[in-house]
């Protein structure tokens, strides 16, 4: 104040010039940002700045960034979840072989190929469950082979896969010709490509399926050619009150022939030309085994169900809605068996041997549910397969059933 009394605003107000109290961390980011008043940025202060700028920056980026992660990651982890993981999952093992879910859809699509080529109807619902079992089955053969003396020579495989392509009956040296074997290599190269298969997966299915069929053969020597059968005939009802059933148990009792019988009274559509005869039977061919019980079978006192020359209890049939009535014409100890009693005889054979090595295999599984079902049931219609025409097989050669090879339903 002056001594007059009044305020001198020069010395009340603040000192322009005074220092500024500046923190430390201002400081730095001053040092680092800003250039000194007048005069462009150095080299050294634009690099000072954009690192800087970078730290403050750096929360965003990483924040943003696993944002993207985790948007990117719920389709990721959804295809893995329907369409990696199921087809690693385990749907047959035998011992050290492990069969997953894709391989199962590559087996049922080898098969579809050829029932497709063959102008055949090819039901995948149908066909899943045995697709499982053959696998698991061809594999058990594959490893037991030895217990039967079994082997199966890179000849074999070969041949076996030419048949399946168009191409039967060629002997080594024939496939080895120069046009030949170009054709055959071409043929095989479309067909995988349609079926979606590598070669080692199609080989491999087909060597496994030889050992089976080999042991089947085997196996269909130890079958006696002259067993015990029966002379079996049926009599078929729409409904079990049908007067003419009395009828037909009377005159079967007086002695009239079970063909006249049939004929004069039997429901059976095909009546005229199979007089209700279905056969000589051996026992362990009928496919239902309570027909094979009771023709076959004794009660509890050792007396047969089914007393020849009489006719049985009402036998109803869900599938073809009828009822039948059997009837044993005559029976012989010693019948030598028609091909197909022995096919029948053969492949049971084979399952019980196949079964007796399942029981003594140590690490064995095979899964099946209605969720296995359905994938796998859906990968292979959505492979679409389709049959582009084979390739013209050498004159005067023949196909084989491939069935009788790689399934056995001879």
């Amino acid at each position: 104040m002056s001594t007059d009394g009044t305020v001198n605003p020069e010395l009340n107000s603040p000192d322009l010039d005074a220092p500024e109290l500046v923190t430390e961390s201002e400081s730095q980011d001053s040092l680092e940002t800003r250039p000194s008043a007048g005069r462009p940025l150095s080299r050294r202060e634009l690099v000072a700045q954009k690192q800087a700028q970078g730290r403050r920056n750096r929360p965003f980026i990483i924040g943003g960034l696993l944002i993207f992660l985790a948007i990117l990651a719920v389709p990721v982890y959804g295809y893995v979840q329907v369409f990696v993981l199921p087809s690693r999952e385990v749907a047959v093992q035998v011992n050290d072989a492990v069969y997953t879910r894709g391989d199962v859809v590559d087996f049922v699509r080898f098969h579809q190929r050829l029932a497709l080529e063959n102008g055949s109807e090819f039901a995948v619902t149908d066909q899943l469950l045995g697709s499982l079992q053959t696998i698991s089955e061809n594999e058990i053969a594959f490893q037991k082979a030895p217990l039967l003396g079994i082997t199966v020579s890179e000849e074999e495989v070969q041949g076996a896969i030419r048949e399946t392509i168009g191409f039967p009956g060629l002997t080594t040296s024939q496939a080895e010709a120069s046009g030949v074997k170009s054709d055959i290599a071409e043929s095989f190269r479309q067909l995988l490509n349609r079926i979606q298969l590598s070669e080692e997966a199609y080989t491999e299915i087909i060597r496994k399926g030889l050992f089976r069929e080999k042991a089947r053969r085997a196996l269909q020597q130890d079958v006696p050619l002259l067993q015990p059968q029966v002379h079996l005939y049926a009599l078929e009802y729409l409904r079990d009150t049908n007067p003419d059933i009395e009828r037909a148990r009377k005159r079967l009792v007086q002695g009239d022939p079970i063909e006249q019988v049939a004929l004069d009274l039997s429901e059976e559509f095909a009546v005229p030309r199979t007089r209700g005869e279905i056969g000589w039977m051996p026992e362990s061919v009928l496919d239902d085994q309570d027909i094979e019980n009771l023709v076959f079978g004794v009660d509890e006192n050792g007396e047969r169900n089914l007393i020849p020359g009489t006719l049985s209890a009402a036998q109803w049939d869900g599938e073809d809605a009828v009822y039948r009535y059997y009837y044993i014409d005559e029976e012989v100890e010693a019948r030598e068996l028609d091909f197909a009693a022995l096919n029948t005889l053969t492949d049971f054979s084979l399952a019980v041997w196949l079964e007796d090595q399942r029981v003594s295999i140590e690490n064995y599984k095979l899964r099946f549910d209605s969720e296995i079902f359905e994938w796998i049931g859906a990968q292979v219609l959505n492979a679409g397969i389709a049959v582009e025409g084979t390739p013209t097989a050498v004159p005067g050669t023949q196909p084989i059933d491939l069935a009788d090879l790689l399934l056995g339903d001879n």
